[in-house]
């Protein structure tokens, strides 16, 4: 149909092609483009299989008329019509075939590091003249694969100092833009305070790289956050987890390390060199909303503290998202009811919450001194409609867990704070210093006043109950879908009539009035969507 005319251009029959007689998913497959993806089950396949395959077909606007797109594989998400450079073979043959740079930290030099011939030459600048430069080439090692790296490795001679040195392509954080691929390469020395990472951007048609950068802070680890900033760029981002090591006397356990800040630093391809952009548009402020990667993890829990409700035990897998790093504040909220009067306490109409609205609030004031805590007495209707206003929406159940356990995949009862003695972000206990629950404090506190998660989020665990999108459905678990599960509906549906919801939602995370027992990251609790409560809020999640 023409936007412009509102009238019909063109059409195409599926019935003559294959029986489809369930539509799955409608996309576009190229942003701003009209290309078109659609997948569905055929009918043949809904009577004979028990687990029908799906089947994506494309069509494109060409010439007038609707055709067919051809091969699925020539369509990616992500890309631009005009101006994307397709590679002639899968990108990770293309990976050993490039000649990476790796700086080093020293300033003293740099490597090529050719994986498919297994060289090095190493360019050493003499001490305090960087035009004399002397060229040493050796031989490395085999090269080793698996799913995160490829990798050389050898004894070499460097900086006058012996040792087992390795080169890793980071196959699981490279990603391609237009016309570029970003790979990470870390250049690890075998010491104990981790790797330095060289960020090279390689030419997709030349298979050489252009420009590369250092990134590594001290002490500092690479974590599962490198991202396209938008669709039709070469800006990259890439969120370092800073990592400070604390050695600890020998009767008091092995040594463990505690999670110091997060960066985000963002790379643009600008004139031929690789430049650090402050605030790529596309991509939310790293200080607002943290990078949540996509990943498969068992939602719910089989352990003796676990309700029926968190059970059974089932793998789920999560597309990529934003969250926001801290719960929604007074502050933040004042600006929305400033911004929109509908839902100021004296103005919000009274099918929307239970009449305890905003109760402590003086009129359209938060109570004094509470600026940077989270928001209460707020409905899901209030949450889902500053959300809306943020250009964002309520998580998921299973965004919001997947979110929680920060990065780890295994069950446990807590996760936050430092790390243990495997380097994973959980901890199987629970005490003050750790998070606001039990009223060990009394009321809210100002949100980030504990450890963060292994995704940089806070106060996951405790501060205030979160409110989600779902409708609470004890038994969902039993019957949950696999890929981006949600109860009552679909994650459009919801949020394109949520004032028109009537049925109980989900709470999650538990709060400073809670008990252990409920600040569990499987716990789940539900209320109806015009509660509101001095233990609950809320904050939003965005899909890039």
């Amino acid at each position: 149909m023409d936007k412009k005319t509102l009238r019909t251009v063109d059409a195409v029959s599926f019935s003559s092609r294959t029986s489809p007689t369930k539509i799955e998913k409608v996309v576009l497959a190229v942003p701003n483009s009209d290309t078109v993806s659609i997948t569905y089950i055929r009918q043949e396949d809904i009577a004979s299989k028990p687990d029908p395959d799906t089947i994506t077909a494309h069509f494109r606007m060409t010439d007038g008329r609707l055709v067919d797109a051809g091969d699925p594989s020539s369509i990616r998400w992500g890309e631009p019509v005009e101006g994307f450079v397709r590679l002639d073979m899968p990108l990770e043959e293309a990976l050993t075939k490039i000649a990476f740079i790796v700086e080093w930290a020293s300033g003293g030099g740099r490597d090529e590091i050719d994986f498919e011939s297994g060289s090095i030459t190493s360019y050493l600048h003499a001490e305090g003249d960087f035009d004399d430069i002397r060229v040493e080439k050796r031989d490395l090692g085999p090269v080793t694969r698996n799913a995160e790296y490829i990798e050389l490795e050898t004894s070499v001679l460097k900086d006058d100092s012996a040792g087992c040195w390795s080169y890793r392509i980071l196959t699981k954080y490279v990603v391609e833009g237009n016309r570029y691929i970003f790979v990470p390469v870390a250049d690890w020395g075998g010491g104990s305070i981790g790797p330095d990472l060289t960020y090279n951007l390689v030419d997709k048609k030349t298979l050489r790289y252009v420009d590369a950068k250092y990134g590594r802070y001290p002490h500092s680890r690479h974590e599962k956050k490198v991202a396209l900033t938008g669709p039709n760029s070469d800006t990259v981002s890439m969120t370092s987890i800073n990592i400070q090591g604390l050695r600890m006397r020998e009767s008091e356990g092995p040594p463990y390390h505690h999670v110091h800040w997060v960066s985000t630093a963002h790379f643009r391809m600008t004139d031929g060199r690789l430049d650090h952009v402050e605030d790529p548009s596309g991509l939310p402020d790293p200080g607002t909303m943290m990078f949540i990667p996509a990943g498969d993890f068992d939602m719910g829990s089989g352990d003796s503290d676990a309700e029926n409700d968190e059970q059974p035990v089932h793998t789920v897998s999560v597309d990529a998202f934003y969250m926001d790093t801290y719960e929604v504040t007074n502050a933040q909220y004042k600006k929305f009811i400033d911004a929109n009067p509908q839902w100021r306490k004296d103005r919000i109409p009274k099918k929307y919450h239970d009449g305890d609205y905003l109760k402590h609030w003086n009129g359209n004031d938060y109570p004094p001194g509470t600026r940077k805590h989270p928001v209460v007495y707020v409905s899901w209707y209030a949450a889902m409609a500053y959300a809306q206003w943020q250009g964002k929406r309520l998580p998921t159940e299973a965004e919001w867990e997947w979110a929680a356990r920060g990065g780890s995949a295994d069950i446990k009862l807590y996760l936050m704070g430092d790390r243990d003695s495997d380097d994973r972000f959980w901890d199987n206990s629970l005490n003050v210093s750790k998070a606001n629950y039990n009223e060990n404090v009394g009321s809210t506190t100002a949100v980030g006043t504990y450890s963060m998660n292994g995704y940089g989020l806070y106060d996951m665990t405790g501060n205030v109950w979160e409110w989600c999108l779902d409708e609470y459905d004890a038994d969902f678990y039993a019957v949950s879908p696999r890929e981006n599960p949600i109860a009552g509906g679909t994650v459009d549906a919801i949020v394109s009539d949520f004032m028109n919801v009537k049925t109980v939602r989900v709470l999650r995370g538990g709060s400073w009035a809670s008990p252990a027992k409920f600040v569990r990251v499987s716990d789940r609790t539900r209320f109806s969507p015009t509660n509101t409560n001095k233990a609950r809020g809320f904050r939003c999640v965005m899909v890039p």
